[in-house]
């Protein structure tokens, strides 16, 4: 289906939401939730790249109109108003699979626990999902290997701070000179 794109002056955070009307989410046999591809009909691209993201539905025709996709200011920031875009139904990641195999009470391997991080940063999981993530997590806790693998991948997700070889830690020097005397 082709939408016309129609600029939302909202923010949504980290997750990366886009709100069409009701009557195409029927069309789509959409709901609140499920993810879609986005392209640009012609290139099949967005600037480079197709974009997944998470779908809310409009139930009045003021927010979206039939016919258009509203998409937030920090969804996609590079996509002018009134482009048209190619919308279709996409399936959940593989990160899905591996919160239903925690929520089980499975073990996680690194590689899974790295998705789910990867992906939760990327915004391609839900609210929803990623509570569904900790609630698993919280029930069924984590060995070892998991807690390790789970702070590798967090630590990897942002920015690693470099402050040279002569760092010090004043609680581990005190430590020490404490050591010392005694």
């Amino acid at each position: 289906m082709k939408l016309r794109v129609k600029k939302m002056n909202y923010e949504t955070g980290t997750t990366k939401d886009v709100m069409i009307n009701l009557a195409d989410a029927k069309k789509l046999n959409l709901k609140a939730g499920d993810r879609i591809i986005i392209k640009h009909p012609e290139t099949n691209t967005l600037n480079g790249a197709h974009r997944v993201v998470i779908l809310q539905i409009a139930y009045s025709n003021t927010v979206v109109a039939p016919g258009e996709i509203g998409i937030y200011i920090d969804t996609i920031k590079d996509i002018e108003n009134g482009t048209k875009v190619s919308v279709n139904p996409v399936e959940p990641p593989d990160s899905f699979r591996f919160i239903q195999k925690k929520i089980k009470g499975g073990k996680l391997t690194g590689e899974e626990i790295n998705r789910i991080v990867s992906d939760a940063i990327s915004g391609y999981l839900s609210q929803i999902e990623l509570a569904s993530f900790i609630t698993g997590v919280s029930i069924n806790g984590m060995d070892n290997d998991e807690m390790t693998a789970l702070s590798l991948a967090e630590t990897r997700s942002g920015n690693i701070f470099d402050f040279g070889s002569n760092v010090y830690d004043k609680h581990s020097t005190k430590m020490h000179i404490h050591d010392a005397f005694y």
